[in-house]
């Protein structure tokens, strides 16, 4: 072989074992798999809202009208008739007579007076004149105008408006939030004939312990058991808000799905007080109806791999409520004692030997997770709330790494969770008069109960004849609250003629089972050829106990019309 020829074999040989050890170093290694976490893609977009006509339920309130009603009733209609009688009555009379008669003696010598009585009865006739006015009238049926005054309730009708077209600037999420599975190769330093080992740092202790840490041994590192973690028996399934007759309810909705879920209680907060951790759970802390944070506690979940337990998310659960009194108001929520627990964070310790070894430290307490904007679902993941992948060691390049189970991501809406929405409307109890009228029924037996218990807005009565009336309101529950219940309590009497000795007199009061006692002794006048009836102006205090329990008392007047008639009459012609 020509000298020019072995060198470029010698040539080529060298630079084949160079490639060779350098592909030889750089085979020393693994494929590594880990998740990154891709942000949403959120757009700002100005939409424009039409116009539209919307129903809306309106309250009509409740008004006195005063109506004209047309009531018939008898009138007597007089026609006088003068009648010519009479008869010659035949009477007898004493009719004291007598005369003096002159006689003598026996001797006829001496006369003298003697007194003949001649008095006797005589019979005499007498004209008695029995002419006489006679009523030959009649029972005539008139009408006569009454004036009432009438409560109308008050009533829901539904109304039509017309809602002007707007703008508005809202944030869409055109990609959502997601992770994904990348691939990269780890080179591993090759083994030295004497390799030094290097010791492995211990982990920090937390300034506040609440528990001695226990080391466990895990399958390629130290780890550290967080204080308090507990496994996890009630999952996350969402949230859910109840409207009741008196709140609403924010309730926190569980299932007892199997799952390999670890949790530190992180501390429970009140209504409307901030927290650290506030922005870093993935199903973030709603608002109430009146805008305020929800009432609830944190928790930091965990999964364990390989003996130590890795921190994946942080969860809130809510329990609050808003009670409705005259619109949407907070109800006082007991602030609860906040136990913070030291979230554990997994920080990857290089070092010189093959086996890569993780550590389990305690963050600093002054440095909690801080918050963040609506809709912004926090930087990059870090090992704090998104595991990063756990490096294996691995023999060669052609066996990859299990992938580490994918942690959930955080929710992220168009419409930021913690936007207050406005207040329910609540209707304010209505609470309306009594719909009805005054009557009177007449005591009969001494019982309040026989005869016509609603009793009448007019009455006949006979002239001078005493009579004890009842005094009844007629009355319904307002159509607002069918449920109520009515009652009298009370009645005056405020005016009216009265001719009974002791009876009741005007301003005089009495309860429901207290009679008026009354009495006329005169008929009923007419007035240019009609009928006057006397006139009894009441008023009555009604008590309503609403459906509700309240109660509220009115005043409820009105008028009975009485007529007053003659207690009898005969009259009749002789015709012949």
């Amino acid at each position: 072989m020509p000298r020019a020829t072995s060198c470029l074999v010698a040539v080529l040989g060298l630079v084949l074992a160079v490639g060779l050890a350098a592909e030889a170093r750089a085979d020393h290694g693994y494929w590594e798999t880990e998740s990154v976490w891709i942000e949403p893609f959120v757009e700002t977009r100005t939409v424009w809202v039409p116009g539209r006509w919307e129903d809306h339920t309106v309250w009509v309130p409740g008004q006195y009208e005063t109506r004209t009603n047309i009531v018939s009733e008898l009138v007597w209609e007089s026609h006088m008739v003068w009648v010519d009688s009479g008869y010659w009555d035949e009477r007898r009379r004493w009719v004291e007579s007598g005369h003096w008669v002159e006689l003598w003696d026996d001797d006829a010598t001496q006369p003298y007076t003697v007194w003949v009585d001649t008095s006797h009865w005589e019979s005499y006739e007498v004209w008695v004149d029995t002419s006489r006015w006679e009523d030959h009238g009649r029972w005539v049926k008139v009408q006569r105008e009454e004036v009432v005054t009438v409560w109308v309730p008050g009533y829901w009708t539904t109304e039509r408006r017309w809602i002007d077209g707007y703008h508005v600037t809202e944030e869409v999420v055109t990609v959502p939030g997601h992770y994904e599975t990348r691939r990269r190769w780890v080179a591993l330093p090759h083994p030295t004939p004497t390799p030094r080992p290097t010791a492995t740092p211990r982990p920090a202790a937390s300034p506040t312990p609440t528990s001695s840490p226990t080391p466990v041994p895990p399958g390629s590192g130290t780890c550290t058991i967080p204080s308090g973690i507990y496994k996890v028996t009630d999952y996350y399934a969402g949230t859910q808000e109840t409207e009741t007759e008196d709140g609403i309810l924010y309730e926190t909705v569980t299932d007892d799905r199997p799952n390999d879920l670890y949790a530190v209680d992180l501390g429970s907060y009140a209504k409307g007080a901030s927290s650290p951790y506030d922005g870093a759970a993935f199903n973030g802390r709603n608002r109430d109806a009146n805008g305020e944070l929800l009432a609830g506690t944190y928790y930091q979940n965990y999964r364990k791999r390989d003996g130590c337990f890795v921190p994946t998310s942080i969860v809130f659960f809510q329990d609050d409520r808003v009670q409705f009194t005259t619109g949407v108001t907070t109800s006082p929520t007991p602030t609860a004692t906040v136990s913070l627990t030291p979230t554990v964070t997994v920080t990857p310790t290089p070092t010189v030997t093959s086996t890569p070894t993780v550590v389990l430290t305690d963050p600093t307490p002054t440095n909690p997770p801080g918050p963040r904007p609506p809709g912004d679902p926090g930087p990059d993941p870090t090992p704090t709330n998104r595991p990063g992948p756990k490096p294996q060691p691995s023999s060669g390049p052609d066996q990859p790494t299990p992938m580490p189970e994918t942690p959930q991501p955080p929710r992220v809406s168009p419409t930021p969770s913690n936007t207050p929405r406005p207040p329910a409307p609540t209707p304010r109890p209505a609470y309306d008069p009594p719909v009805g009228a005054l009557r009177v029924a007449p005591v009969v037996a001494g019982s309040a109960l026989t005869g016509n218990v609603q009793g009448f807005s007019a009455i006949e009565v006979l002239r001078g004849a005493p009579i004890d009336l009842w005094v009844r309101a007629n009355v319904e529950p307002p159509a607002t609250d069918p449920a109520a219940t009515v009652a009298l309590t009370q009645w005056t009497l405020v005016r009216g003629a009265n001719d009974r000795p002791g009876g009741t007199q005007p301003g005089a009061s009495g309860g429901p089972d207290e009679p008026l006692r009354l009495q006329w002794n005169d008929v009923t006048p007419v007035v240019d050829g009609q009928l006057r009836p006397y006139e009894l102006h009441l008023r009555t205090r009604i008590r309503v106990t609403y459906g509700d329990g309240t109660t509220r008392d009115f005043d409820l007047e009105g008028s009975i019309a009485v007529t007053v008639r003659y207690q009898g009459a005969t009259t009749w012609e002789d015709d012949r």
